[in-house]
């Protein structure tokens, strides 16, 4: 860059939807891992980094990933075998999340995030519905 941002200034742009992709991807480089759990749950970050995002070594980056409304179903199954529990817990308590991943993370080993996606799965819609016909 040009000039140095601040560290809160570099936080924001990587939030940024409006952010240019040449910022993301210096910004998923950054050392610090707030930086890159904006990029983690910034809507155009490229998949490619995203992909690498999901193997970060920060739970806060693998958290942020969870929310990212643009992450594809194959990253979101990896999340759901993160050794972290926390990781899982926030797959599992977005209800965004595909219902095949809830209802694998519904039998999780963990209660707490077994629990969670069953919450997560009751406030869903019904996948069906039946009608009752007027005899």
């Amino acid at each position: 860059m040009l000039f140095s941002l601040t560290a809160k200034a570099r936080y924001l742009l990587a939030g940024n939807p409006d952010a240019p992709v040449q910022l993301l991807e210096e910004y998923a480089e950054s050392d610090d891992a707030h930086i890159r759990a904006r990029i983690a749950e910034n809507p155009r970050t490229p998949l490619r980094l995203l992909i690498k995002l999901v193997h970060d070594e920060s739970t806060e980056v693998r958290v942020s990933l969870a929310y990212n409304p643009v992450v594809t179903d194959m990253l979101l199954t990896e999340l759901a075998k993160d050794d972290d529990a926390d990781v899982r817990y926030a797959l599992a308590e977005n209800p965004a999340i595909p219902r095949a991943i809830l209802d694998k993370l519904s039998t999780d080993e963990n209660p707490y995030v077994a629990h969670r996606a069953k919450t997560t799965l009751d406030k869903l819609e019904p996948v069906f519905t039946t009608a009752r016909l007027a005899a």
